[in-house]
């Protein structure tokens, strides 16, 4: 059935966060003597591994926002024997150091200009209002739509239904004429098929597909999924 609409996923599908986070962090580790304690790609990995877990306590309800920015840079200098006094400086620097490092994924813009010339088309994404809409205007994503869906600013995360709820009201169209275009299965594939929608899964991040990993569309290369668009993939039946 031939969509209607297509949303777009932001971090990871349109945005690089993986090379961007992965960037700041060396930014603070040469700035910071107490990190230069341990290897960055040590920092990195502890990082990584704890700021995952406070998201899905985020996710849940069990932290808030704040709780979870203090938190992330001080257990990961706890856990690595590091000391941690400055770790509320850290974590400011390092959100300024993000700032700097974000790029488009290869193809992307070209894509998603493309598909906009077809479509309409909106964003849908996790995180924090101030930061997600930094990265829309770093994009210029309103020279495509204006509809920007923030999970902070609905008070939920992907894969709630209250997001999908949303983003399919302010799109006026039927749930099985929406495509959404994301990189994380849980949040974006998941979430999109329970509400009802198409989903296209962009797997560039993904180690490796499951068998029982379901989605309308999978790809790791943009042009694909503007021929799939475009193309015959989603003829009418």
């Amino acid at each position: 059935m031939k969509p209607e609409f297509i949303y777009f996923d932001l971090d990871n599908t349109l945005i690089d966060h993986t090379d961007a986070e992965a960037e700041a962090h060396q930014i603070i580790h040469s700035q910071f003597p107490e990190l230069r304690e341990v290897p960055v790609e040590d920092w990195l990995n502890t990082y990584k591994t704890i700021n995952h877990a406070l998201w899905l306590s985020y996710q849940k309800g069990a932290v808030d926002r704040y709780e979870l920015q203090r938190t992330r840079f001080k257990a990961s200098m706890d856990q690595l024997g590091i000391p941690s006094e400055r770790s509320e400086e850290i974590g400011s620097e390092y959100m300024q150091a993000y700032r700097t490092c974000w790029k488009w994924i290869d193809g992307a813009e070209e894509a998603l200009s493309n598909v906009a010339e077809s479509y309409p088309v909106g964003f849908i994404t996790n995180g924090f209002s101030e930061t997600q809409q930094k990265k829309f205007e770093f994009l210029n994503l309103d020279r495509f739509s204006n509809l920007f869906i923030i999970s902070e600013d609905v008070g939920v995360m992907k894969p709630h239904p209250k997001v999908f709820d949303v983003a399919t009201d302010r799109s006026a169209v039927a749930r099985d004429r929406i495509v959404y275009v994301g990189d994380s299965y849980s949040s974006d594939i998941i979430g999109g098929r329970n509400a009802g929608w198409k989903t296209a899964w962009y797997t560039a991040f993904v180690d490796q597909v499951e068998s029982d990993q379901i989605a309308d569309f999978h790809f790791d290369q943009f042009p694909e999924l503007v021929r799939y668009l475009n193309g015959s993939g989603m003829d009418e039946k």
